[in-house]
């Protein structure tokens, strides 16, 4: 059974009687549990929706549809999977207290991993989820692989019963499901002949692996667990460089496709320049921070950008990591007449000098990197340090709590384009 939590206005939806709380509860005479049964089954020229309301009415509809639309409607969360894995590397269970609710949930759930993205580990899955993936062809799936040595994954992953991660993909591959994977580099314990066996491994099952990402492991200081990790070294980081590089070309040579990448922070962390766009194929791993400092600049090279502006003053905010590369596009910027502008790196406070990213700064991070400073006219955060669709930091605190505590405007950006936006909405643009 599925409840419908929105119905917008002017959609396809709105006009079938549907009401906010009713629960549909099958498709065709197939039942409906959840938001994946209801994308799958919608898809037809004509469909009968059985449903009901809270006060136990019941009804039928038959609604004849383009088979790609979904009527449009909104449906409250499902309830998620959760990881039975111990990782010794796990990011929640670095965690300190007073972050958002949500951010504590660790999860494994196949369905988070096609709607979303989230990488899951395969050990959660029963056979009828097996089932239920081959034949509703949830593809992609999002898979956390970190080594191919079974004996190696069971103990990152402080879980014994873990399944057999290469075996399992190849059962997804033979499903026709394609997977995109990832390997969190925890030094001295799956770098080296570890990640070679790995790339290896998880290159002899193209196309149905169809990238893999190298990540850094994070660190916070709030780690509690027993066994000792570190953060990789600029040493180490160019050695992730130089073999993904080597193995990116030869893979582009046998199969037309790097397939693997590392993530921007090795890049940062090595002090080597990021590769151009073209370097990372389709983006397929954006979201898991790789090519995201490439996508970037190339929209900084092609983005017009004014002669001059009405006097404006505008500070701009960045975590450590991204400083760099944002430095480079401001640089742009200091042309434009009328505009004086100031880059401020925040430190991580909330999670500790470890953590680098722009995405895990808190509005405290923010509130503290400006205090005392002269801010000028604009403060212009990173959007990633908000909950999407919603202005909340990792600390629960609001964008506007910010705004009042720091008596000037601030906004939120993601890309070049919305900081310049920003600049434009604030010191409109002169001819």
């Amino acid at each position: 059974m599925l409840e419908i939590l929105h119905i917008p206005p002017g959609g396809a939806a709105e006009g079938l009687g549907f009401q906010p709380g009713d629960i549909i509860d099958a498709i065709n005479g197939e039942k409906v549990h959840d938001v994946i049964d209801y994308r799958f089954l919608v898809a037809d020229e004509q469909i009968t929706i059985s449903f009901h309301s809270k006060d136990g009415k019941t009804r039928k509809l038959v609604v004849d549809k383009d088979p790609d639309d979904n009527l449009g409607l909104e449906f409250s969360a499902f309830r998620i999977t959760r990881c039975r894995n111990r990782c010794i590397f796990c990011f929640v269970d670095q965690m300190p207290s007073g972050c958002r609710k949500s951010l504590y949930i660790k999860d494994d759930d196949f369905r988070a991993s096609f709607l979303h993205g989230n990488y899951i580990t395969l050990g959660a899955l029963s056979e009828h989820d097996w089932e239920r993936i081959f034949r509703e062809r949830l593809s992609p799936l999002y898979i956390s692989v970190h080594t191919t040595d079974h004996s190696l994954r069971t103990f990152m992953l402080g879980n014994k019963k873990a399944p057999d991660v290469l075996a399992s993909m190849e059962r997804l591959a033979a499903g026709g499901i394609l997977m995109h994977t990832q390997i969190v580099l925890c030094p001295g314990i799956n770098d080296g002949d570890h990640l070679q066996k790995t790339l290896n491994d998880l290159s002899g099952l193209f196309p149905a692996v169809a990238s893999i990402a190298i990540v850094p492991v994070g660190l916070t200081a709030f780690r509690k667990m027993v066994f000792p990790l570190r953060t990789v070294t600029r040493s180490e980081a160019r050695a992730v460089i130089e073999r993904v590089t080597r193995l990116g070309s030869r893979f582009k040579r046998e199969f037309r496709n790097r397939l693997v990448f590392a993530s921007d922070e090795f890049y940062i962390k090595a002090g080597e320049l990021v590769p151009p766009l073209s370097f990372y194929e389709e983006l397929p791993q954006i979201e898991n921070g790789v090519g995201m400092a490439a996508e970037f600049l190339r929209d900084v090279s092609r983005t017009r950008i004014p002669k001059k502006v009405a006097p404006i003053s505008m500070t701009v905010v960045t975590g450590v990591s991204f400083s760099g590369v944002l430095k480079q596009a401001l640089d742009r910027l200091r042309t434009v007449e009328g505009l004086r502008i100031r880059l401020v790196i925040a430190r991580n406070g909330f999670f500790g000098p470890s953590v680098t990213v722009a995405g895990l700064l808190t509005g405290r991070d923010i509130l503290q990197a400006l205090k005392g400073k002269r801010l000028g006219d604009l403060v212009v955060i990173p959007a990633g340090a908000l909950k999407e669709d919603d202005d909340l930091f990792l600390d629960n605190m609001r964008l506007e709590q910010v705004e009042q505590a720091l008596s000037v405007k601030v906004v939120k950006a993601g890309s070049f384009r919305e900081i310049l936006s920003a600049l434009r909405g604030e010191g409109r643009e002169s001819q």
